[in-house]
């Protein structure tokens, strides 16, 4: 009886390299993001209850922020090149923020005439914050869900209505540098405190400056503690909530997409918006790649205090898009930087649940007599229109506070909202950078987040260039998927040589079939003899079977590379093509199956069928398990590939597509390889068995 299970597979080079490529695309699906279960039913999502409600949440007597409350908005237009800002006075507060298209960043015209905002189709331009707006704001009493105490300010800080008053404000087109304070008095019981916040905006640039100041205006010192207990308690900042365009389409790539990360004891932690889980890096589930629990997680929230002053940084992605807070801590004392986070664990629907950090303890001394200097955006300047050094700069000035100031909390922060692309992620200014921020180059750890993972990040390079010849091409022919058919075509004749060593590769092989069907039929029952055999009559007639698989291994890095490019580029968002492809950035489903929701996508079952033609051009198959392994990797191929974006699809349809005709014009007109035996010692070998 013939021991199938143990025996070896000759016959085919080319079966390891579908295999390979199978592993490939499967490794790209599940370290491109993939949603991660969760256990059990997620709990309610808390509803942010109505203002009334703030009363009686006070009522029970727990003690808040007073405040002058503002009767309205008064909106401040920003407009930098990048974004268009919309500043508000009631709050001090980002109330819009969109990203417009310039020289580097052209958002498809499909994306802004579906939008129903006004402002986005007049500016050529997207807003970000799913209309939530960016707050910076102090916030206090946060609970779980177990008491409920104050938890809808998670999503909307009591400071949003405060009515802050505007006290000094810089807008020097010249130079492009653009400056607001605003001063806020407040009070707890009897204390009198002041909160302060400066928003400092660049021309061109995806980054701006934010500083929010809690300082002790009272002869006494000040700790936030509850009330008649003595204990401390917690002093929260919101940043901002979950990024947008919000998602519209439930496929799994766009879904994992939108995320909230936070770069905590020297790690970044990741969290998938749709999941119940922590991720860190890409296919969390699998076991060895090393995701992170929960660290202190019940109900509806995640607290994470247990190392004290390490969160560096916290933000969103969405697919195209990412935004982040940076706490800048050089040399700055632990009391002015956070000591951790808090976020929702569900999913909520407006994104304004998001998350906030953490200020443990919170106690300052009595008001200091002079007033804290942070500098200005004036003081950058040299006289002759220069940046002065990042010694001499607004940080420099910043970091002195923060280090002798015991009377306030200084958050400075260095915030960034852009495309998810390394080019992005830049200074375009690194001298204006030096001298307010104290550094030219970005943290490079937020840079990290830019890609699904550090698979793709490590053929980022090789991305950056199949962008660009992207865009080239769009110029050229209208229409990204004629782009990517025409990508796929050069690409091909680029690894022609590459390819033609596969098919005499092949050819040797198939001249050798009747040999390999007598040893499969001699030596059925004894895999390795036959095996050994096998080896033999290769090395007999000189061929190496591994030759099949080198074109795929040198090509495979460019192909991660097409894969991460034509998934990520936000040039393929809602862009059309022909016929049923009406969006390359998604599944092309032409209908759902009824009762059980599954989609109809026609692509994936085009490839398919083309990889089960060019298998039946190229491989040789002389074994009955061989073969049925061969057929069933276009099974295999179709599963990976159903839930894809139909502009990667298409590549690897149009790439079988060549193959075959490439391999029948070869069978058509090339002639066949001669096998040459290595001649033996002593004598001359020929054609034997």
């Amino acid at each position: 009886m013939e021991n199938k299970g143990q025996e070896a597979k000759p016959g085919s080079s080319f079966l390891p390299v579908l295999l390979l490529g199978g592993a490939v695309v499967l490794g790209l699906q599940l370290f491109g993001g993939g949603e991660s279960g969760t256990n059990g039913q997620s709990p309610a999502i808390p509803q942010v209850p109505a203002l009334d409600q703030r009363d009686q949440a006070r009522a029970a007597g727990l003690a808040d922020f007073t405040f002058p409350a503002g009767a309205g908005s008064r909106l401040e237009r920003i407009d930098t090149g990048n974004h268009i800002i919309f500043l508000d006075a009631r709050g001090a507060r980002i109330d819009r923020l969109y990203v417009k298209s310039h020289d580097q960043l052209q958002l498809p015209d499909t994306v802004i005439e579906r939008q129903a905002d006004e402002t986005g189709r007049q500016e050529h331009a997207l807003e970000i914050t799913r209309h939530n707006g960016m707050d910076f704001q102090f916030h206090m009493y946060f609970r779980d869900d177990a008491g409920a105490r104050l938890g809808w300010q998670l999503a909307d800080p009591p400071l949003n209505s405060a009515a802050f008053r505007e006290t000094g404000r810089v807008v020097d087109e010249e130079h492009g540098l653009y400056e607001f304070v605003y001063v806020l008095p407040v009070s707890i019981g009897a204390q009198r405190l002041e909160i302060t916040k400066i928003f400092r905006f660049y021309r061109n640039e995806n980054f701006f400056h934010q500083l929010s100041i809690l300082r002790n205006v009272s002869a006494n010192e000040f700790r936030l503690t509850i009330p008649g207990t003595g204990t401390y308690a917690d002093l929260f900042f919101r940043t901002f909530g979950d990024l947008g365009p919000a998602a519209e389409s439930e496929d799994t790539k766009t879904k994992s997409s939108y995320t909230r990360f936070f770069y905590y004891n020297d790690s970044v932690v990741q969290r998938i918006n749709s999941a119940g889980d922590h991720r860190s890096g890409g296919g969390c589930h699998l076991p060895f790649v090393g995701c992170r629990s929960a660290d202190d997680s019940s109900g509806l929230y995640t607290r994470v205090v247990n190392y004290p002053d390490t969160l560096e940084f916290m933000g969103a992605t969405s697919r195209y898009f990412f935004a982040y807070t940076e706490f800048l801590r050089d040399q700055a004392k632990p009391e002015h930087l956070p000591d951790g986070y808090i976020y929702l664990n569900p999913s909520e629907p407006t994104g304004k649940l998001a998350y906030t950090a953490v200020f443990r303890e919170v106690r300052l001394a009595p008001a200091a007599p002079t007033s804290i200097d942070t500098g200005s955006i004036r003081d950058i300047l040299t006289d002759d229109g220069g940046f002065v050094s990042a010694d001499q700069g607004n940080r420099a000035r910043i970091v002195q506070q923060q280090r002798t100031r015991r009377d306030a909390i200084i958050v400075d922060t260095r915030v960034f909202v852009g495309p998810r692309t390394s080019e992005a992620h830049q200074f375009q200014r690194p001298e204006l950078a030096a001298a307010d921020f104290g550094a030219e180059e970005p943290n490079p750890e937020a840079g990290n987040v830019i890609y699904a993972n550090w698979f793709y990040a490590m053929f980022s390079g090789i991305q950056s260039g199949i962008v660009w010849i992207m865009r080239w091409l769009y110029g050229l022919v209208g229409n990204y998927g004629w782009c990517i058919i025409l990508i796929a075509g050069v690409f091909k004749l680029l690894t022609f040589p590459l390819n033609q060593m596969q098919v005499k590769s092949m050819r040797k092989m198939s001249a050798l079939k009747p040999e390999m069907e007598r040893l499969n039929e001699q030596y059925g029952d004894d895999p390795q003899k036959k095996q050994q055999k096998l080896m033999e009559l290769y090395k007999k007639h000189n061929i190496n079977p591994a030759k099949g698989c080198l074109p795929i291994l040198i090509q495979m890095p460019v192909f991660i590379a097409l894969y991460s490019a034509f998934s990520e580029s936000i040039e393929l968002w809602h862009s059309p093509f022909i016929l049923w492809m009406q969006d390359l950035s998604l599944p092309d489903t032409v209908a759902t199956l009824p009762v059980v929701g599954l989609s109809l996508n026609i692509l994936p079952l085009v490839m398919a069928v083309s990889q089960v033609l060019q298998q039946r051009f190229t491989t040789v198959a002389t074994d009955p398990q061989q073969k049925m392994l061969m057929y069933m990797m276009p099974f295999m191929m179709l599963f990976f590939f159903w839930q894809m974006p139909s502009g990667v699809t298409l590549y690897w349809t149009v790439q079988n597509l060549i193959q075959i005709l490439w391999q029948v014009i070869g069978n058509r007109f090339g002639k066949d390889e001669p096998v040459v035996s290595t001649p033996k010692k002593g004598g001359s070998g020929g054609k034997g068995s």
